[in-house]
């Protein structure tokens, strides 16, 4: 299965690494190593390349004259970073981190195409909701 499922509770190391879950990992590596992190909200979100590249071609259909439009791209790219999985970890940038409210531990939501990444206060208003 080539998919993101379930939930785990994660620890981030002092540089922002943390170690992919072997279904996660296995999941990556039928995908390849390279990723896009984006923040949406108050969490992260974790695309393959060949899944944000289909988002990318999805959101080409957006009108860079039109305002709102523009707005849109202008907020999805500019939150968005390429990184890669390494020895098993990724490494999330720090100004994601803080805008996510990361700091040493975090949960992982499977997304199917994608995962999330959530600070265990954030996940929990989540749950509440």
């Amino acid at each position: 299965m080539n998919s993101f499922l379930g939930t785990y509770n994660i620890s981030l190391d002092d540089k922002g690494r943390f170690n992919v879950p072997a279904k996660f990992r296995h999941a990556l590596e039928q995908f390849g190593p390279q990723l896009v992190v984006c923040v949406m909200d108050h969490y992260l979100v974790v695309f393959p390349q060949k899944e944000w590249s289909e988002n990318e071609t999805k959101l080409s259909d957006l009108n860079a004259f039109d305002k709102t439009d523009r707005n849109r791209l202008r907020e999805f790219y500019s939150r968005a970073t390429e990184c890669e999985m390494k020895s098993g970890k990724i490494l999330l940038p720090a100004n994601q981190r803080e805008i996510a409210g990361l700091n040493k531990e975090a949960i992982l939501v499977g997304m199917s195409k994608t995962f999330e990444v959530w600070s265990p206060e954030q996940w929990s208003e989540q749950g509440d909701a």
